[in-house]
């Protein structure tokens, strides 16, 4: 049989009784789907689809006509959306399953299929297309839109539309004015076709399609908007979709994406009405919560910002069930979940618990912050044994979770601070004896990051990425540092002083490339740099290096102003001086080493060496200190604030009061 010709005889022959089969199929689908149980409704399902299988596979199995081609359309959408519905989700076969269909409509017309194009737009270039195919035409448009909407397409779901639209109004003869390629215009004005009363029956008609399609279209599009910074456009596209009709899980959703938009235009009273209407619609979900705890932060409500993420902790530790299979293609179905990127990601329950515990202790709840610490790390524990990982959890995360070594350094700073000294030691002892075997011998920090050099040590590479082999030596210095405090917090200052010695140790097995290089050691070191450029200066540096470089910086300073502080106590102040000195030059421009330096010169009654430092820290009390301390680690900005001069007021008064007395003659 030759494209085009006549179908095979109609009803009450095969074509009536395959589009009885049909209707019969939706009928009784629609029967079971207003029933209860869900497993019978599954069962009932899996029977109908098998159905609508065996019907389309005798449909294809003959050559196409045009005058079976309306029913083998609807039965491959109805197919289709089954389908789908059961597997909650498209895939890659269903895509072969609309170009077959496609390509049986232009071989009944008689067209050839194109070489490289596509054949939707084959088909709506087609100057005749019957009048009974056009809805089931529409049906299956609907089902490529959703396709391609789930796979991040909507450029080529409005190129489609607006194709098919202008071969409509071509044959209309009517113009089609102001079309533009904007999905969400196109969508609004697609009228797809009625299904004559005659027509087979569909699980789900176009229009509702259509619906689904602009609801996505316009949530996908506030989304993007709103991660991009385009506010008024993410507001405009937000209210489309929160106009619309979608299932309560949406429209959670789309009220806190709203509440999250009109936070940052500065509208806090209106942002919490929507979050409001995002719990309303559905009180167990995440996201609203947290972006209740931004808003309350932004507006100075400490207690309400913390009772949020409390809520959101208890919404995360309930198991969310399976979604349940709707049978019908609806837009929580083209809605993938947020990527962590996302203002509707809320993380894990342990990400949100780290970010209570480091809120409860940057607000100086200190004693609820250690409680939160400790839950927080038995919970990271016990997780990590539950899918039996041992030291390979510490080298994990992503930059969203909380890495778990600086959990346990946190907890241990949280604990110093509330005065339970021995459970710090006992923290820190935990986690060096987790990573001490993964700290390198040496490593050598430059422009490329941090590199081992296998021509200077004798120790082989620990890990693949010798970031992580830095990071293993940050944290065991910490750990050293805090256990310093602690022995110092036990009047223990012999134990403090060797704690304090070791972390300094392990610090400086960190050195610069450009140093290597200025040791003129010959042309075997300069082996194996791989093309690493050194550069001298930290503005042409990645942000990543200059943060390890601050951080390294900055601990090692710690370190040797809590050293100095140890010898002050034991009345050493010449050896404290040492240890002052070293810190002001290990980390240029720090107030704390300069303080200390300042007055360990004024005890010793070096005035001159005082006066200067003392002019120095005036010289840079206008300039910005500390660009970078936002951005450096909880339990260091912890260790930074215990060795603060709390009476350099004093201190810098009583300088100035000498400075201004007359000299004897």
């Amino acid at each position: 049989m030759s494209p085009g010709s006549p179908a095979p005889p109609t009803h009450p022959g095969c074509l009536g009784l395959w589009r009885e089969e049909n209707d019969r199929l939706v009928r009784q689908w629609r029967v079971v789907a207003q029933g209860s149980g869900q497993s019978l409704k599954q069962q009932a399902a899996h029977h109908v689809l098998g159905g609508f299988r065996g019907l389309l596979h005798k449909l294809q199995g003959l050559p196409s006509a045009l005058s079976v081609l309306p029913l083998e359309l609807t039965v491959l959408g109805n197919t289709l959306t089954l389908e789908v519905s059961l597997a909650q989700r498209f895939m890659k076969d269903h895509a072969l399953d609309i170009q077959r269909g496609l390509e049986r409509v232009l071989n009944a017309q008689g067209m050839p299929l194109p070489q490289e194009g596509d054949l939707w737009k084959t088909i709506f270039q087609n100057p005749f297309i019957p009048s009974e195919m056009l809805s089931p035409l529409h049906h299956l448009l609907g089902l490529q839109g959703a396709m391609w909407l789930t796979d991040n397409r909507p450029g080529d779901l409005a190129i489609l539309l607006c194709a098919m639209m202008n071969s409509q109004y071509k044959e209309s003869g009517v113009p089609l004015l102001g079309l533009t390629e904007d999905l969400l215009s196109l969508l609004s004005v697609w009228d797809p076709c009625f299904e004559e009363l005659d027509a087979p029956l569909t699980l789900q008609d176009a229009r509702s399609l259509r619906d689904v399609l602009l609801t996505t279209a316009a949530f996908h599009q506030g989304l993007q908007e709103l991660h991009v910074g385009n506010l008024p456009l993410a507001l405009s596209s937000l209210q489309k979709a929160a106009f619309s009709l979608c299932p309560r899980s949406v429209l959670t959703q789309v009220h806190t994406a709203l509440g999250a938009c009109l936070r940052k235009m500065g509208h806090p009273q209106r942002a919490l009405l929507h979050l409001l209407e995002a719990l309303k619609a559905d009180p167990g979900q995440g996201p609203p919560l947290l972006e209740a705890a931004r808003l309350y932060r932004q507006l100075g409500h400490t207690a309400s910002e913390l009772e949020s993420l409390k809520l959101l902790v208890e919404a995360l530790s309930i198991p969310h069930s399976p979604r349940t299979p709707l049978f019908s293609i609806g837009v929580e179905l083209l809605i993938t979940p947020p990527s962590p990127a996302s203002s509707l990601y809320c993380g894990t329950q342990s990400q949100v618990k780290h970010m209570l515990a480091s809120r409860c202790l940057q607000t100086g709840r200190n004693e609820e912050a250690v409680e939160q610490y400790l839950d927080l790390l038995a919970l990271l524990l016990d997780g990590s044994m539950s899918q039996g990982m041992q030291c390979s959890v510490f080298l994990s995360g992503g930059s969203q979770a909380p890495r778990v070594p600086e959990v346990f350094l946190e907890t241990a700073a949280a604990l110093i601070i509330v005065g339970r000294f021995q459970d710090s030691l006992t923290v820190c002892e935990e986690l060096l004896s987790r990573i001490s075997l993964l700290v390198p011998q040496k490593l050598w920090l430059g422009q490329g990051g941090p590199s081992l050099r296998p021509v200077l040590s004798t120790v082989p590479p620990l890990s693949e990425n010798p970031s992580e082999d830095l990071f293993c030596l940050l944290w065991a210095s910490a750990a050293h540092l805090l256990q310093g405090q602690a022995h110092s917090g036990l009047g223990a200052r012999k134990e403090a002083l060797e704690e304090f010695s070791r972390c300094l140790e392990l610090l400086f097995r960190v050195q610069p490339l450009d140093r290597v290089v200025d040791q003129g050691a010959g042309g075997d070191i300069d082996q194996g740099l791989s093309g690493d450029v050194i550069s001298s200066s930290e503005d042409e540096l990645p942000s990543e290096i200059c943060l390890h470089r601050k951080v390294l910086q900055r601990l090692k300073a710690v370190t040797l102003i809590s050293r100095g502080l140890e010898w002050v106590a034991e009345g050493q102040d010449a050896r404290a001086l040492q240890d002052f000195l070293l810190g002001v030059q290990v980390c240029p421009g720090d107030r704390n080493a300069s303080l200390h330096l300042l007055r360990v010169l004024w005890r010793l009654e070096r005035r001159e060496e005082a006066v200067a430092t003392y002019q120095r820290l005036e010289a840079e009390a206008d300039q910005e200190q500390g660009d970078s301390e936002g951005l450096l680690p909880q339990y260091l900005e912890s260790c930074m604030n215990r060795i603060q001069i709390t009476e350099q007021e004093s201190l810098l008064q009583e300088l100035r009061k000498s400075l201004q007395r007359p000299t004897c003659p």
